[in-house]
């Protein structure tokens, strides 16, 4: 599941990636339908892996205090869940916000009621979030996992390991 999420936020960086090329290389009406496409696709991927990882911590957080549940260890361990939420929710949200937000203003400055600035400040800053967000995402999905092992091995799932 790790891998998808990541790779999937990887797609959105590579295709937001493409979109800002393509906005600085538009030429005519027809560059601009390519990056319009791009930015639907970047947008669509982006917002969705952002999504999908901020759901993967709240259902691995629930199924920790679920499989933990009155074990003497349980607060520990709902403390480092939500320790991991903490530091990738706002990344991950901001990157949301930051690609539907240059997503809604770039229909403003194709009908020209914007200045292309305000775009291009909002691009390199959904850019720049997304990848902060994933470097965030790839440190705590990490340390997700190994939390996970350890409550398999607590409640005796997994054999435990030297």
């Amino acid at each position: 599941m790790v891998l998808a999420l990541l790779t999937s936020s990887l797609m959105g960086i590579a295709s937001l990636t493409v979109t800002v090329y393509l906005g600085f290389a538009i030429d005519g009406r027809i560059g601009l339908g390519q990056h319009f496409l791009f930015a639907l696709f970047a947008t669509f991927v982006t917002i969705l892996a952002q999504c999908m990882s901020m759901f993967y911590f709240i259902g691995t957080a629930k199924q920790a205090k679920d499989l933990l549940g009155s074990h003497p260890q349980a607060p520990e361990f709902i403390r480092r869940t939500r320790e991991f939420k903490s530091r990738v929710f706002p990344p991950a949200t901001m990157a949301i916000l930051f690609t539907m937000a240059a997503w809604i203003i770039g229909g403003g400055v194709d009908t020209r009621v914007l200045p292309v600035w305000i775009h291009t400040i909002l691009a390199v800053a959904a850019l720049s979030g997304n990848a902060y967000a994933f470097v965030r995402e790839v440190q705590y999905m990490t340390k997700n996992n190994i939390l996970l092992d350890e409550v398999a091995v607590l409640i005796g799932d997994l054999p435990q390991t030297e």
